[in-house]
């Protein structure tokens, strides 16, 4: 029996990483500031600690009570958007909530793998020639975001290199699918779609840059690719995640518009517009895919339709609690 730890267990990505971790044959914790009792209900066979990561003593009595095999280091303030708006906060949650992790590992002399998840906004600015990215690509961060995940990756190349820690890092492109926050763009398309649908909403769609181009994986796939790391990379080595394809957010956006059931018009709104974007964001997957044996198999029309659902269920499951 393996025993597993995810930090952000109640994020996007970790409730879908939970059902790859097979928690009723592995011990699974979660790690979260805050415990939902509908999180718990949904997971019966996890086991969840509250900790607050940026709170060294609690990381320690956390580490020393679990003494996971493997640490899935998702947690963090994930928000592009937000970290125009506080700095500092993005700085001080991704950045010393790590330290803590890795000096708390160090501290017990636990031999934990550690997967840390990185993000391709680290490569920031990129000419459209000099795509598709690898990962040998310079950084060019474009948000305090960004540098916050670069500290993070070079952390943990740093710990690797002076401690010989067991960490693999994992610099995940744009992720979508159902149980995605609104506060992301396709999510927010199909969100509003649903509403107005539901008739919750008027018929307008409020968008920001649709002519920026991106590489989106379905959150299912990637969370398989986290547990085939976990599984098989070498310490020290370093991942991109990505589909390898990419489309811009007008193409996407119009395949949402056409399954809805009414008629939706688009408004360009300008406060969804960022300081500094990106007009193209392609990643190069054959590392992974060679040395990991990972495939994206979800296409990303049915990504989109499945997160159309889960806001059209969202929906019912409102009504049926009122």
């Amino acid at each position: 029996m393996t025993v597993f730890l995810i930090t952000g267990a109640n994020g996007f990505l970790g409730r879908h990483l939970v059902n790859v971790l097979e928690p009723g044959k592995n011990r699974v914790y979660g790690v979260s500031r805050r415990i939902p009792g509908d999180l718990a209900s949904g997971h019966p066979d996890i086991i969840y600690e509250q900790c607050n990561l940026i709170d060294q003593a609690s990381v320690f009595a956390v580490l020393k009570k679990t003494r996971p095999d493997c640490i899935f280091h998702l947690a963090a303030e994930s928000s592009v958007a937000a970290s125009w708006k506080s700095p500092i906060n993005i700085l001080n949650n991704n950045i010393i909530s790590q330290v803590n992790i890795f000096e708390t590992i160090r501290e017990l002399e636990l031999s934990t793998r550690v997967v840390v998840a990185c993000s391709s906004e680290e490569y920031g600015l990129v000419r459209e020639s000099d795509t598709p990215v690898n990962e040998k690509c310079c950084f060019n961060p474009l948000s305090t975001y960004a540098v916050s995940k670069v500290t993070q990756d070079m952390l943990a190349y740093q710990y690797y290199k002076s401690y010989t820690m067991d960490i693999v890092r994992v610099r995940s492109f744009n992720l979508t699918g159902p149980g995605q926050s609104p506060g992301y763009a396709l999510s927010s398309f199909a969100k509003q779609i649903a509403d107005i649908e539901k008739g919750i909403s008027e018929n307008t769609i409020l968008v920001g840059n649709l002519n920026a181009k991106r590489d989106f994986t379905d959150v299912r796939d990637a969370a398989r690719a986290y547990f085939n790391i976990a599984s098989k990379a070498r310490a020290g080595e370093v991942y991109n995640l990505c589909s390898g394809k990419a489309y811009s957010l007008k193409e996407l956006l119009d395949f949402l518009v056409s399954l809805s059931t009414v008629e939706i018009k688009v408004e360009v709104d300008a406060s969804r517009f960022r300081p500094s974007d990106l007009p193209v964001m392609l990643g190069d997957n054959t590392k992974i895919r060679t040395g990991i044996n990972w495939t994206p198999e979800i296409d990303i029309h049915d990504t989109l339709k499945d997160l159309l659902d889960h806001w059209r269920t969202y929906n019912r499951n409102q009504d049926t609690m009122t």
